[in-house]
């Protein structure tokens, strides 16, 4: 196996200049920087990652907690995470955690002993017991679609009150009055729970009483937009349009109305949130609300960056906008 000497001796360099062009630590004449990388090409060789991070204290690794790995949102954001990762010579290590406090622990525990130079969260189970241990990693941390301005972490989240105000106001331009929503977590500081603030407002300031038997609170999974979607068909005044807290639940939703013999949009308006691929593929296509996914990823890595070089600076919350696509599951009321 190569080593950084035969590495510096086919260069003609010594080991600190070898040692410089990898770990990018001093400005190095770019001919010596291509003489360096062609030798490392040729050798084959291989830095030592944890060797490198027992010398200079920083593994050049980010670690990624998630709730759901199988969600095409979190995929999208996650390549948005890794792209940039990669680019600036940063590896990431992914834990899947679900809804457990302990397997969180367990995560940021096995990730602490990797020597992770960050951390970025996807979670909606934020504990009391979570808060504490976040406190005492001593590593940069940011939180996605969550917000605690206790907590004194980066975060970053959609403009949930504003996607859903607009997205149910489109309904009810479309003439819809019996508009219904299945939301997800509701938890109060996750940023999700803004969605039907935001829902509730629109029917508000259209004199609209929302109706609470309109509202149902389940899990991110199609079995679940389904089930919700067909107890909310079942009522005596079944609504004429549907707002979704995710693409996955309207997708569920929409089987769930051809099961009952209903035709979207023409008897019932769905419309989902995400505009995950999967939207522009459903029969109909799925009315939705973009979320920037990847950009969304892209920041996580770039504010754990800037907090890795800043640790001073103070924590910051970042918002990005969103975009109603009009497909065609939506319609007006008939």
């Amino acid at each position: 196996m190569a080593t950084i000497k035969d590495v510096a001796r086919l260069a003609n360099v010594s080991g600190a200049t070898v040692s410089h062009v990898i770990n990018k630590t001093r400005k190095v004449n770019p001919e010596t920087v291509e003489r360096v990388q062609a030798a490392i090409q040729s050798l084959g060789y291989r830095p030592n990652s944890q060797a490198r991070g027992l010398k200079t204290g920083a593994s050049s690794l980010i670690g990624v907690i998630t709730f759901a790995t199988y969600d095409p949102f979190f995929s999208e954001v996650l390549a948005g995470i890794e792209g940039c990762a990669y680019a600036a010579g940063y590896g990431v290590m992914l834990r899947h955690a679900e809804f457990n406090l302990q397997a969180q622990v367990d995560s940021i525990n096995l990730l602490l002993s990797n020597n992770i130079d960050g951390l970025i969260v996807n979670s909606p189970t934020i504990t009391a017991e979570f808060y504490d241990l976040i406190r005492t990693i001593q590593r940069p941390c940011l939180f996605l679609e969550f917000y605690d301005p206790v907590l004194p972490v980066d975060s970053i989240q959609s403009d949930n009150f504003n996607a859903a105000y607009q997205a149910t106001q489109y309904l009810l331009g479309l003439g819809h009055r019996r508009i219904a929503c299945i939301g997800g977590c509701a938890y109060e500081q996750v940023s999700v729970s803004q969605r039907r603030k935001g829902y509730e407002k629109a029917l508000l300031d259209a004199g609209i009483q929302p109706r609470e038997d309109y509202f149902v609170m389940t899990q991110y999974l199609t079995l679940q937009g389904y089930a919700a979607f067909k107890s909310l068909l079942s009522l005596p005044e079944p609504p004429t349009a549907l707002l979704t807290y995710s693409d996955l639940l309207a997708i569920g939703a929409l089987r769930a109305a051809a099961d009952l013999g209903l035709h979207v949009p023409e008897d019932v308006s769905i419309i989902g949130f995400d505009d995950i691929e999967l939207a522009s593929f459903s029969v109909p296509r799925l009315t939705t609300v973009n979320q920037d996914k990847k950009r969304m990823g892209e920041l996580a890595f770039q504010q754990i960056q800037r907090r890795i070089a800043h640790p001073e600076l103070a924590p910051e919350h970042i918002v990005l906008p969103t975009r109603l696509i009009i497909r065609e599951s939506s319609t007006p009321l008939a």
